[in-house]
């Protein structure tokens, strides 16, 4: 027996999604890796939460510009 509900957007019954790697932005900063889980018949995003197995991003030293 498996659970399913239905898509909001479609109405369809939803027995799988589509995972894709996404990256969360906070004040247009990259800030988490996260997980999107959208309907793959109408590819409505269903879901997004942070990724609880990824690995810490790593920090970018600013740029700095040489002199010439």
């Amino acid at each position: 027996m498996s659970i399913a509900g239905l898509c909001p957007k479609c109405g369809q019954r939803v027995l799988h999604v589509d995972v894709e790697s996404v990256v969360g932005l906070v004040g247009g900063e990259s800030k988490a890796r996260c997980l999107s889980y959208s309907c793959i018949h109408c590819h409505a995003v269903l879901g997004v939460e942070i990724d609880p197995r990824a690995k810490p991003r790593p920090r970018r030293r600013p740029t700095t510009s040489a002199p010439g």
